[in-house]
């Protein structure tokens, strides 16, 4: 099979790259808009999700796509739709016009209309992938973490070896279901592998499904420090992540709060039934890095 798989620099897709070409049925073409160090057995080719062109290029006698590329962080709001939305219809256009019937789109389990920018440009992308026409599957990660993984559960890790005080954003009752990078990546590889599976939606989340707040207690409880968790009121701070937006002070986007708070499709029951999914709990994840 030749698989072309955009946002081909991340991680996530880096690992991705690994299991597929040990496994040995395929031929890759990995698209990224900078310039990728070369990788054995892979084509790199440089792209851009706004140039139709490009995407033409990229597209170019592929079986299938595995759609990853993604702006996750930004300051504009309107920069989410033209790069998530735009650049999905895109890629499904180039598809189309050369003939890559199998789509896998890579979206994230905050897609909905509650959580900000971010997760409304992920779930309109979402809707297009399903009025395309083409074979496709979603794939839905929740808060992937793992070695090299900086931000979600990976930037919490941060702050609880680092910090005494651990800010929490209202009461800490939202949830979030950690999910180890090496569960998404097989349950992707798998997918990847199973031409037959089409027009279905599956959740990559962890096994469990925790309340912010207790992710802190379980992180510290696993580092063996102890801290403290300071309650911000929801209001202050979503003031505090806009002014620190407009200011450029470190990486906030004012979406975080939303994209954080919404409520979250974290049901893994149909994914278990369609592929071999069985993510690690919390704790046996990070025993694999930390």
């Amino acid at each position: 099979m030749k698989l072309l798989i955009t946002g081909a620099s991340s991680v996530l897709a880096s690992r991705l790259v690994a299991v597929l070409l040990e496994r040995g049925k395929f031929s890759l073409r990995l698209l990224e808009h900078r310039s990728l160090a070369r990788i054995e057995s892979c084509e790199t080719i440089s792209g851009d999700m706004t140039d139709p062109e490009s995407l033409d290029r990229a597209c170019q006698g592929m079986d299938g796509v595995l759609h990853l590329a993604a702006l996750t962080h930004s300051c504009n709001n309107a920069e989410y739709f033209r790069i998530n939305r735009q650049g999905t219809q895109n890629l499904i256009n180039a598809c189309k016009r050369n003939a890559v019937r199998r789509f896998i789109f890579i979206s994230s389990a905050a897609g909905n209309r509650d959580g900000g920018a971010y997760s409304l440009s992920k779930l309109e992308s979402e809707e297009l992938v399903c009025e395309s026409e083409l074979q496709w599957i979603i794939l839905r990660p929740s808060e992937v973490y793992g070695p090299q993984m900086k931000e979600g559960i990976g930037g919490l890790i941060s702050w609880v070896k680092n910090l005494k005080f651990i800010p929490v954003v209202g009461d800490g009752s939202y949830c979030m279901s950690p999910v180890y990078i090496d569960d998404v990546v097989e349950a992707m590889a798998q997918v990847v592998m199973n031409p037959d599976l089409t027009n279905r939606k599956l959740n990559l989340c962890g096994p469990e499904i925790i309340p912010f707040g207790e992710v802190i207690d379980r992180l510290s409880r696993y580092l063996e420090v102890r801290r403290n968790k300071i309650f911000i009121p929801i209001w202050i701070a979503k003031l505090g992540v806009s002014l620190a937006s407009l200011m450029k002070l470190g990486s906030f986007t004012p979406d975080q709060i939303p994209r954080l708070l919404c409520r979250k499709d974290q049901d893994i029951s149909q994914t278990a039934t369609l592929i071999s999914y069985c993510p690690r709990k919390l704790e046996e994840g990070l025993r694999e890095y930390l």
